[in-house]
């Protein structure tokens, strides 16, 4: 109890100043999701450690907690994080987090994509799944594993697609979502190199039973090729694949063209169409001297909704960019005049990969984490581009002014500037949480000391103690 009014007065005052994380609805309507703050952290890491590339991430839909699929460069092997009541995990420095070695069976984990579901089917319970396609070097071939939360044996690996010759390869660039029926769909490239070369883009549906198999495998799986190119110069044709759902249960797929140098998106027609596998339909969005690698597709999650592209072009005169199309129906300023696309800011050309991954907010804004590599021998950083308006902003700093627009557009922010020999973001993943509130997953390389770590931002609403006076 009080006995000095002035001395609580003042104590709360105090407390006032300090807010606390918390991740509850509790935030102010007027202060919109984007404004919340961020924080960074190591999740994984370890004298010598190579974890933490090929990085991709989910929110469950229920819990809200992240679950982060990547690779261990070093063992080869393939690793998945997810967020546990503080303290009760089991991750390398951060028990904030559980650490699961998902397969080590030869070199395994790269190009990794994940998505988590939680299923609910009379009379089974309920429970969650977690499913995560990658590539496995070793056998060249496109692999998937299976969480089930209610199983015995709760991880089941898949071999899904392999190849039928010593110079191909099935698997790379994958991208996984888990359909209206639960059961996952898988882009990815494919290739081979000599005697037959190709370049192309592959879908993989899980059956259960009664599938078409894959090269000879069991019908557990049905895979077609969308889009091929039958060229030895042309074997990245189909490449860095990004795959999404709209609301009606409709499938696009977006790659990089390596024939036009260019954004290309499919989507299922059944017949008629203009791929070489003519049940779909390719249209190429924006084409240039190299545009379309490393993009991120969001699909129309409701009718309101449009689909939205992030995507890399690495030729530009004063160095590359970040770029993003949107579809506008008829009129628009890009290749496909159904698309306007422009530039989101000047990225730079890193050495290695390039870490660039998009994701909608709770508000309908495209959020894009990227790699800044612009500035250089300067550390590469994380940063991430918001529309001005997400944070209740007329205008940004950052990118072309739109068509139809006075001002830019974007507004761009740094979560992690890296540091004299650190390194940042050559991968990349973001996710909104059904509360609204965004993680990026990303790489970090320390050059002193050749290793790699896993780590993340995170938004967090604060939570301000009420004042009290009596």
């Amino acid at each position: 109890m009080c006995t000095r009014r002035i001395f609580c007065y003042f104590f709360v005052l105090i407390l006032l100043t300090v807010s606390t994380k918390v991740d509850a609805a509790s935030t102010s309507a007027a202060n919109p999701p984007a404004k919340e703050p961020w924080t960074t952290e190591l999740v994984d890491w370890y004298p010598g450690s190579g974890v933490g590339t090929d990085v991709s991430i989910a929110h469950h839909p229920t819990s809200g907690m992240a679950y982060i699929s990547y690779y261990d460069s070093i063992n080869g092997d393939l690793w998945m994080a997810h967020e546990v009541t503080p303290g009760t995990g089991n991750c390398h420095n951060n028990n904030d987090w559980n650490c699961h070695l998902v397969d080590s069976s030869g070199d395994v984990g790269r190009f990794s994509s994940i998505d988590v579901i939680y299923v609910y089917n009379p009379p089974v319970l309920f429970y969650t799944m977690v499913g995560i396609s990658y590539y496995d070097a070793t056998n060249r071939q496109l692999k998937y594993a299976r969480y089930k939360s209610n199983a015995v044996e709760p991880w089941t690996i898949y071999s899904v697609d392999a190849p039928g010759f010593s110079t191909e390869s099935r698997g790379s660039y994958t991208s996984l979502k888990f359909n209206s029926n639960h059961q996952p769909v898988i882009g990815y490239h494919a290739l081979n190199t000599a005697g037959y070369p190709y370049g192309s883009v592959k879908l993989a549906t899980f059956k259960g039973s009664g599938g078409s198999g894959c090269n000879g495998g069991s019908p557990t799986w049905s895979c077609e090729t969308i889009d091929s190119i039958t060229d030895a110069g042309n074997t990245d044709h189909g490449s860095f694949v990004s795959i999404d759902f709209a609301y009606d249960g409709s499938l696009s797929v977006a790659f990089f063209n390596s024939s036009l140098k260019s954004l290309d998106m499919a989507q299922y027609y059944g017949f008629g169409g203009s791929c070489s596998n003519n049940e779909w339909n390719c249209l190429t969005i924006d084409d240039g001297i190299n545009r379309g690698k490393y993009v991120s597709l969001h699909a129309p999650n409701s009718p309101t909704d449009k689909i939205q592209l992030a995507y890399y072009d690495s030729y530009y005169m004063f160095g590359s960019d970040l770029r993003y199309a949107v579809y506008v129906g008829s009129g628009g300023n890009c290749t496909s005049t159904a698309f306007d696309c422009y530039s989101v800011d000047h990225v730079g050309t890193p050495a290695g990969n390039y870490g660039l991954s998009m994701d909608v907010d709770s508000q309908g804004y495209p959020i894009i984490a990227y790699m800044d590599a612009s500035v250089e021998l300067a550390p590469t950083q994380l940063k991430i581009a918001r529309p001005a308006f997400a944070y209740g902003e007329d205008w940004g700093n950052c990118g072309d002014v739109p068509p139809g627009y006075l001002f830019q557009y974007w507004t761009c922010k740094t979560l992690d500037s890296g540091s004299g020999y650190t390194d940042e973001a050559s991968f990349v993943a973001v996710s909104v949480s059904p509360a609204g509130l965004a993680t990026v997953a990303y790489s970090e390389y320390n050059h002193h000391d050749d290793e790699t770590y896993l780590k993340v931002a995170q938004q967090h609403f604060m939570n301000y103690l009420p004042l009290i006076k009596k």
